[in-house]
Parts: structure tokens; C-alpha cells; sequence
């Protein structure tokens, strides 16, 4: 099954900075720079095929995430893996994202209210780390004794290949009767 991902939000998000690296890490080379705007890069692939991607280098510019969508579609092409997979290399900041998972781990001596739960970013499962109010806790002990699933809103950051969701303003036992949060 091929996907195209053409989430604005997602893609809206992505680092240049990341996706120079990125391209950097994989063999591309930067051909040229359009003043501030934009970079050009390119790659000779073993094939013989010639591909170029031209990099918006600010992410508040109109087209950005269409550019996106693109840059997903040219590296797809070159390194014969999916766009989700692809994403999930890159992404490293989604704002004001819900999450929904499961409690796998409890910090309970040493960093009280730290938890780890498991859910899905970019449609693959992740380990997300977050730290959460006394009565958040609770609710969070409850749901790894009982393997109750947990939804929670806040802004997923990944650093150094580790999710952690901060300024969480939302999390609850997940009902899934009403698809949301349990009162």
C-alpha cells in the first residue's frame, strides 16, 4: 500500500535544518541557494537516475507544506521506502497533538509523575515519555494496572530520537465507546 502524506499540520512542522541534515546524511548535494529562501539539492542514484529537491528554508512561506509533500515524493522514489517512514526520520516537533496509547512504564521513586506510554506517531508505534499532575499520575496507574488505554493532547517533540510530549494539557482514560476521553 503506497501513502501520501499530505497533512498540512504535520508538514507545516517539519525543521529545514532537520531535512538539510537529513539530505546531507543520505548523499545529496547541495547544488545551490537561493538567497535565504530556498536550497537546491541533488542526487546521482547507482542507477544512473538524476533527482533534484528544492528545499524551502522558512517554514511560515505559503507553499511550505505543498514543497513538502514533493521533497516526501522525490525521497520515496530514491530510497524505496514508504513516506511514512520517511516522516517519521524527520519530524520533530507536532503542536497541539492527541495521542492515544497505552501506560507501558511508571516512574514512581525517583521522578514522580514521569510516565512513558506507547502510541503511534506518524503511523508508526512509539514510546512517548511525559510527566503528569498527581491526579494524572492516578489516572495513569490506573490505566497500567488495569491495560486501559490513555489519550493525552500536548506538543510532541522528538529529540535525539526520543518522543516526549510537553505543555500536556490533556489526559484521561480513553473510552472508546464515545471515542475520546472517559469523565
Amino acid at each position: 500500500m503506497i501513502v501520501t502524506v499530505r497533512d498540512p499540520d504535520i508538514l507545516s512542522n517539519l525543521d529545514p535544518q532537520q531535512l538539510t541534515t537529513y539530505l546531507q546524511a543520505r548523499g545529496w548535494q547541495q547544488e545551490s541557494q537561493i538567497g535565504n529562501s530556498e536550497t537546491v539539492w541533488v542526487i546521482s542514484t547507482t542507477r544512473g537516475e538524476e533527482f533534484d529537491i528544492t528545499l524551502p528554508l522558512n517554514p511560515k512561506t505559503r507553499s511550505f507544506a505543498l514543497r513538502m509533500v514533493e521533497i516526501l515524493a522525490t525521497l520515496e522514489k530514491v530510497e524505496g521506502r514508504s513516506q511514512l517512514d520517511i516522516l517519521s526520520d524527520l519530524i520533530t516537533k507536532v503542536p497541539n497533538t492527541e495521542i492515544e496509547g497505552m501506560v507501558i512504564r511508571l516512574a514512581e521513586r525517583n521522578h514522580p509523575g514521569n510516565v512513558t506510554i506507547i502510541g503511534f506517531v506518524v503511523g508508526k508505534p512509539q514510546q512517548i515519555h511525559l510527566s503528569l499532575s498527581e491526579s494524572e499520575y492516578n489516572q495513569a496507574r490506573t490505566a497500567y494496572q488495569e491495560r486501559l488505554p490513555v489519550v493525552c493532547t500536548g506538543d510532541l517533540i522528538k529529540d535525539n530520537n526520543t518522543f516526549v510530549l510537553q505543555k500536556t494539557s490533556s489526559f484521561a482514560l480513553y473510552d472508546p465507546l464515545t471515542e475520546g476521553a472517559a469523565v
